[in-house]
């Protein structure tokens, strides 16, 4: 039995790579940074270089993310502008018009180390009036009011883990809430595993709604199209 200490990485990480190689009777624990290793001489020898390989430096990570019903990974991987959000197009006897029915972007960015959780968020809370109506029992009706705090935040929390030099293995669960003038409350949220390069924007999900109306009037007939899309992008990025 041997341990064979670690430098970089805990055990947890590096243990499950190592259970693959052995045989019957032969035993990995993990404690801390430290490996508890029972085999043969040869494959003793076999594991320690494999560990040497393993217990790489961590590196710092920066993650972004960019929920927004303007932008594409497409359009930020190639730095342009931002997209045009309304445009028209006309037809004989016909008007055609296409915009967005909402223009949002929240961007959020965040530290950490590759292996770790890492969790941001930021929001607002507004007080909401509750009114009850009820049956006073007088012959007239009741009325009670009551007020409660209601939050609305965005953020995400993500566990990085790099492959290779130039990839990434994320878990990430970004959301956005937001305030709606009636009163309710508007949550989007998504919960995924991605492979990525560094470096680079990649579209993990969104929402789109899209409404059409028309009616006639003395031009013809007029055409609306109303696009209603939240995309949900991230990048990671090497931070040493």
């Amino acid at each position: 039995m041997e341990v064979l200490e670690l430098r970089n990485r805990p055990a947890s990480e590096i243990q499950p790579l190592l259970l693959p190689l052995l045989e019957a009777g032969e035993v990995v624990n993990g404690n801390g940074f430290n490996l508890i290793v029972k085999t043969n001489p040869e494959r003793m020898q076999t594991l320690r270089g494999l560990v040497k390989q393993l217990d790489t430096r961590l590196h710092n990570l920066t993650i972004s993310v960019l929920q927004s019903s303007h932008r594409s990974a497409e359009q930020l991987n190639a730095e342009a502008a931002i997209a045009i959000s309304r445009s028209t197009t006309r037809m004989q006897g016909m008007v055609g018009d296409t915009s967005d029915l909402d223009s949002r972007q929240t961007a959020q960015q965040l530290r950490t180390l590759e292996g770790q959780a890492a969790h941001i968020q930021v929001g607002a809370v507004r007080p909401v009036q509750n009114i009850t109506v009820y049956d006073s029992g007088y012959g007239y009706p009741g009325v009670a009011s009551s007020t409660q705090m209601q939050e609305a935040s965005s953020g995400f929390a993500a566990t990085p883990r790099l492959i290779g030099n130039d990839q990434v293995m994320i878990e990430i669960a970004p959301w956005s809430d937001r305030f709606l003038t009636n009163g309710g409350l508007e949550t989007q949220n998504i919960q995924t595993s991605v492979r990525a390069r560094l470096g680079e924007w990649i579209e993990i999900g969104g929402s789109g709604i899209r409404e059409d109306s028309d009616s006639r009037g003395m031009n013809g007939l007029n055409v609306g199209t109303g696009k209603h899309e939240l995309r949900i992008l991230i990048k990671v990025e090497r931070a040493d």
